[in-house]
């Protein structure tokens, strides 16, 4: 199989627990992003995913947001996003809400709410609000945040009766506990890969996605290869294609220098 693109988680996958990248997984992404299209999907925010696009060099479309937008890394210009209508909103607030959960929300324009959180450094782009305040926007992406395992996987159960809501659960490795991320319904990374490879002409039958959590699944079950990182849930390593070694170990550099680029000649 010829590979023409290669899509990527950031946390787990390109970033280590301690928010760095290897100086091996930076080359391994340096020696190939002018050969193929390299495109990072994360759950992370608008900044945070161009940020990392301009360390590594990237210049395609990059997607944040659980896959509900995507930016074009070059311009900065939004070339796609998806958001929850008011109703959604609320729905999923008052949920938070009730359970008395932190949480934070992206907006397409970049702009992020959120209620009494002290997780995420704050930024120029970063908004404090009160409930019913928040419930006003359509955001594209609601996170609840530093779940235990069990508390991730009871509120996305709950939360899953919603015909208009998809639910993921992220694992966070900078604390060792979740995240449990709401979009619209049917946006998810696998949304974003299909799109990004419209964007790019190609056929995702020839893309190879490497990621390490419950929400890269719909990425990993689209492409032609898939490659669970070796850190991993059971559930995830048994449906992929290929298992790289963990993060810790450069489990990325060693799946670009040993299965995408020998295929790329």
């Amino acid at each position: 199989m010829k590979f023409e693109a290669l899509l990527l988680d950031l946390d787990g996958t390109i970033l280590r627990p301690d928010q760095t990248i290897s100086d091996d997984v930076a080359k391994a992404i340096s020696s190939i992003r002018e050969r193929i299209p390299v495109c990072i999907l994360t759950g992370r925010e608008l900044a945070e995913v161009l940020h990392y696009a301009s360390v590594l060099g990237l210049k395609t479309p990059q997607s944040c947001d659980a896959g509900s937008t995507i930016v074009s890394a070059s311009s900065h210009k939004v070339l796609w996003a998806v958001s929850l209508s008011t109703h959604e909103v609320n729905l999923i607030l008052n949920e938070l809400k009730t359970s008395r959960l932190e949480f934070f929300a992206t907006r397409p324009d970049g702009v992020n709410t959120n209620i009494n959180s002290d997780s995420y450094e704050k930024k120029s782009n970063w908004i404090n609000s009160d409930w019913d305040d928040a419930k006003k926007y359509e955001f594209t992406r609601i996170s609840a945040l530093n779940l235990s395992a069990r508390d991730a996987s009871e509120l996305e159960d709950r939360m899953s009766c919603f015909s208009n809501i998809h639910v993921a659960q992220a694992f966070l490795p900078y604390n060792g506990l979740w995240a449990v991320d709401f979009t619209h319904d049917n946006v998810n990374k696998g949304t974003a890969a299909t799109k990004i490879a419209e964007f790019l002409g190609q056929d995702l039958g020839s893309f190879v996605a490497v990621g390490d959590s419950y929400n890269d699944k719909p990425m990993l079950d689209c492409v032609g290869f898939s490659v669970a990182m070796g850190n991993a849930p059971d559930s995830m390593t048994a449906s992929a294609d290929y298992i790289a070694p963990t993060v810790e170990e450069d489990g990325l550099a060693v799946v670009i220098n040993e299965v995408v680029i020998p295929e790329l000649s």
